[in-house]
């Protein structure tokens, strides 16, 4: 993502609000609609888990920062049964009306969308993506050790690739197999397997000189998310 949704290492968001002995779903709708994005993904696979990713990255930012977890959930869930053919704009609106007659004020409620899909082939992560539509026949290009940096850019559409370490570079410490590319899947419905490394980076290369010296980040990259850097470490 490429937005104020990917809010890592982004700072003045103020404290984190701790809630003790937080239950898992502070009111039972919440329940109710995770059950049912449970069985859209996983029973009807109506969507799969890189399209509603990629939707919650397209949420109104406004809504995004001001909504709860789980309201962020059902607007991306109500816009990709939508778009899927599985309920209708009015079908919605009038169970909304339903529900909740006399809903009380919001000055959230002119936020409540998703904003259009804007993809550029010249603003991707991935510009030529490698791999193969057989998940066996995907062979690693690097090995644990090798030193890689992840691309640096500013891209458009879905990515998983963190906006703070694009640039940034790291050493190979694991390899996890081959596992479908998300930025592909989102912009065409292909489905390339990539191998999928651990790269480890040290904190302050990521943070800067205020990170504790001896911390490591470690994060999952697909295999067109990085190039190679320097020497084997």
């Amino acid at each position: 993502m490429n937005s104020l949704h990917d809010v890592g290492g982004i700072d003045g968001f103020g404290p984190v609000a701790w809630e003790k002995k937080e239950p898992v779903f502070h009111e039972p709708w919440e329940a109710h609609m995770r059950a049912v994005d449970a069985l859209m993904l996983t029973k009807l696979r109506a969507y799969c888990v890189d399209e509603t990713r990629h939707r919650i990255e397209r949420i109104n930012p406004v809504y995004y920062l001001g909504s709860s977890y789980y309201q962020i959930w059902l607007l991306r869930m109500e816009s990709l049964l939508m778009e899927k053919g599985y309920l209708t704009e009015a079908e919605v609106q009038a169970k909304m009306r339903d529900i909740t007659p006399e809903p009380p004020p919001s000055h959230l409620a002119p936020y409540r969308h998703i904003m259009p899909y804007v993809a550029s082939p010249q603003r991707r992560t991935v510009i030529a993506p490698s791999g193969s539509a057989n998940k066996e026949d995907a062979m690693p290009k690097y090995a644990v050790g090798d030193v890689v940096r992840v691309k640096d850019g500013a891209p458009l559409g879905h990515t998983r690739v963190p906006r703070y370490v694009r640039g940034k570079v790291g050493v190979i410490t694991n390899l996890h197999g081959n596992f479908i590319l998300p930025d592909q899947r989102v912009a065409d419905g292909s489905m390339l397997y990539q191998p999928v490394y651990r790269v480890c980076f040290a904190a302050q290369h990521v943070w800067g000189d205020d990170a504790a010296p001896k911390d490591k980040l470690y994060l999952e990259m697909w295999e067109d998310y990085i190039e190679p850097e320097g020497q084997r470490a």
